[in-house]
């Protein structure tokens, strides 16, 4: 923990701690325990302002929460001016409003309301946003409700001869207390950023202390000579402006920027039940209070409204477990299941009219280097924003869905004739014109794509998947028929960037878990190119696969890179090395030359990893002999992105498979609950009872990593670790790691 943190919460503590003493346990009179907090919390006010300034001009922020601070911070200076005029006319406060009611009211919680909503929340559907509508409500409701029973009733019913002043007081705070407590739920049952989650969840936190202080002086307001004045709630009004301290000091040194991937998608929100158990509660409460006339429109009105927010979320819910079922998670499209379910009633439908049924299979091209290179929050970008361009290519009653990974499929009913599909496809090719941002990164989108049709009867769904996969990798082998002149530019001089200097090999570290220490690197290649400088490795690969040059590309690749592992385990780092194998690459001669290159720089066979996708073909004789070939003197196959593809279990008894590598899609659905791993444990599970070892791939933060060790996982690689890195960077990395274990 930083030095930082400690002296901040340690003060924070300190603070907290004499005022209450001082409050609660001194013998001194009423007007002389005030004294102290009326010094702290101007202290504390400065403090949060200090610390919001320095939040809203933090690069390391997103500038949207940049800008939520900015406004925050003149809450916060707002929040200042009001406690110093309560000071000042501390004697003339009981007048409202006086001069601090005035800017309380009307400058700090509108501001800090502002700000609040101002934080980037999570993007939803119609469904979620509904339910996020019903979760704050019953907050309100309940929130409502106490004020209603503490304040607003007593003063509706004019208790004790209640003054108009009093009663405006009564009710203001408690009206703009829960204006905020709308803005905090609403942004916290939304999901935020990881930056400003705990920021949030400290406001929110604060603002009940402040809600309960301002709810007793509304009680004291209603109920005038019942009560003997008091100085507790002055401890209240001093640890909600300690703990919105503590948000804007945590704000102020986060580390992270806004990441799409930071905020749980099943995020589950127990506030509005505890709306709903406070809202009975107050019923029982008034219910037993015998002999007192009490007015109960709004408890009663209140809990009539709380029952049918239960009613209204329990549909909600009812209707977004189906949704889920049938639906993925990260697009919004049709899953597997929902999209056989479409296709075969497509079928039995054109069987019916006379009709013949289509199917798209589409596939990314290098979405793989998206990841590697950008992260995994850019590759998911990428599918969403594909997804969308889909959906606008096809019309409203045919059926798109996600197979998996990078792979897409429409269902296209009633198609008529083979033209008519393949006029969908241009018009996918269109969206696909269009480059898309990624970050700070240009991205073009390109895939491969598949079509099958099928008359009346002739195929079933299986078969008909299975002719558009086919389709599908007949188009990536003729995708360079009428390419434009800028990509054949970029091809004719990929031929010549090997001889000519231009690759780089980079390596991500592979690490154990949990202790993640260094046992393995991946190669990775890059290219330095002298007119257009880096090129993404989205934009050369596939040409590379296609025009045949990433035999030499990857010759080269493997050549380097066994030099160089070979060269670190001299220097005392025991690495293995994992080269990635395309199925161009998988032709007679390949693994000879994999053997020639081992034995020159003795780099053992059993350190070598071979990864090849799920787009070799299992039918492809050639490929397979040379992979069990491979295999056959010690080299590793591991089967890369596995669980993405259309017959993933195929693989598995067909190639000789020592790993699976857990795609980063199921890596990042781990975010503490038994929904979010059942994917990467069931992979677990299949490659223990097969013998076989795992490494999951895209893992980006310490609750991922400690969730796959907890689940018996070994080895991991991703950005929590490493990002991809020139030698000399890893070289680093390996002479820090054997310093610490000296």
């Amino acid at each position: 923990m930083r030095r930082s943190t400690v002296a901040f919460y340690g003060a924070a503590g300190v603070v907290v701690l004499t005022v209450t003493a001082t409050m609660l346990l001194a013998p001194f009179s009423l007007s002389a325990r005030v004294i102290l907090p009326c010094v702290a919390i101007p202290l504390v006010d400065v403090t949060a302002l200090v610390f919001a300034i320095r939040a809203a001009r933090r690069p390391g922020l997103d500038a949207a929460t940049r800008r939520a601070w900015l406004i925050m911070s003149l809450a916060f200076a707002a929040l200042l001016t009001g406690t110093v005029l309560f000071i000042v006319y501390r004697d003339k406060s009981a007048l409202f409003p006086s001069p601090g009611d005035l800017v309380r009211l009307g400058l700090f919680l509108p501001l800090m309301l502002a700000g609040v909503l101002s934080m980037p929340r999570r993007a939803s559907g119609r469904l979620d946003r509904w339910k996020v509508i019903l979760d704050v409500g019953a907050v309100l409701v309940g929130g409502a409700m106490v004020m209603w029973y503490f304040v607003v009733g007593p003063a509706v019913a004019g208790a004790s001869g209640m003054e108009a002043a009093d009663a405006a007081a009564a009710l203001s705070y408690p009206i703009g207390d829960l204006l905020l407590l709308f803005g905090v739920t609403l942004v916290l049952v939304r999901g935020v950023d990881a930056a400003a989650r705990l920021p949030m969840l400290l406001v929110g936190a604060g603002w009940i202390f402040e809600i309960i202080s301002n709810a007793y002086l509304g009680w004291l307001a209603s109920h005038p000579g019942t009560l003997a004045a008091t100085a507790w709630q002055y401890c209240c009004w001093t640890t909600a402006d300690v703990m919105l301290a503590a948000a804007a000091f945590e704000a102020s040194r986060s580390e992270g920027a806004a990441r799409l991937e930071s905020v749980s998608r099943a995020s589950v929100s127990r506030l509005p039940y505890l709306g709903v158990l406070v809202g009975l509660a107050l019923l029982v409460v008034a219910t037993l209070r015998e002999g007192e006339i009490y007015p109960w429109t709004g408890l009663v009105l209140g809990a009539l409204v709380l029952v049918g927010i239960v009613v209204l979320r329990q549909v909600a819910t009812l209707r977004e477990n189906h949704e889920l079922a049938i639906t993925d998670g990260l697009t919004g499209l049709a899953n597997r299941s929902r999209l056989h379910d479409a296709l075969g009633r497509a079928l039995v439908r054109g069987q019916r009219s006379g009709q013949s049924t289509a199917v798209l299979l589409v596939d990314l091209n290098g979405f793989k280097q998206v990841n590697d290179g950008l992260g995994h929050a850019a590759g998911d970008r990428m599918l969403v924003e594909f997804a969308g361009m889909l959906r606008r290519a096809v019309l409203g009653s045919d059926v798109v869905g996600r197979l998996g990974g990078d792979e897409f499929a429409v269902v296209l009913h009633d198609i008529g004739t083979a033209a008519n599909a393949q006029s969908v496809v241009r018009r996918l090719r269109q969206e696909m014109e269009l480059p898309i941002l990624i970050g700070d990164v240009v991205v073009q989108v390109r895939a491969a794509i598949g079509v099958a049709l099928t008359g009346p009867g002739e195929h079933g769904a299986d078969a008909l998947l299975r002719l558009a996969d086919e389709s599908m990798y007949r188009a990536k082998r003729a995708e360079r028929d009428g390419a434009d002149p800028d990509v054949e530019e970029l091809a004719a001089a990929l031929g010549d960037a090997v001889a000519a200097g231009q690759m780089r090999v980079h390596y991500q570290p592979i690490a154990t878990l949990p202790d993640g220490r260094i046992v393995g690197v991946e190669a990775l290649v890059r290219w330095e190119h002298p007119e257009r400088g880096t090129v993404a490795p989205l934009s050369f690969i596939p040409l590379a696969e296609e025009t045949g040059a990433i035999r030499q590309i990857g010759a080269w690749v493997l050549e380097q890179a066994i030099a160089q592992v070979a060269a670190w385990r001299t220097a005392g780092h025991m690495l293995h090395l994992a080269v990635n194998v395309s199925p161009r690459q998988l032709e007679p001669g390949l693994a000879d030359r994999v053997f020639a290159v081992l034995d020159t720089y003795g780099l053992p066979y059993r350190d070598l990893i071979v990864e090849v996708t799920e787009s070799v073909r299992v039918e492809d004789p050639v490929a397979v002999a040379e992979l069990r070939r491979l295999h056959e003197r010690g080299i590793r196959i591991a089967l890369d992105d596995f669980g993405t593809g259309y017959s993933t279990l195929r693989y598995l008894t067909a190639l000789p498979v020592d790993i699976l590598k857990i795609d980063r899609s199921f890596v990042a659905k781990l975010d503490g609950t038994p929904e979010g791993k059942v994917v990467a444990e069931t992979v677990l599970r299949l490659s223990q009872m097969m013998h076989l070892e795992t490494v999951a791939e895209g893992v980006e933060s310490p609750g991922q990593a400690a969730e796959l060790a907890g689940l018996g996982c070994v080895n991991a690689q991703g950005f929590h670790f490493a990002r991809p890195m020139a030698a000399g960077a890893v070289s680093d990395l390996l002479a820090e790691q054997s310093a610490a274990n000296v």
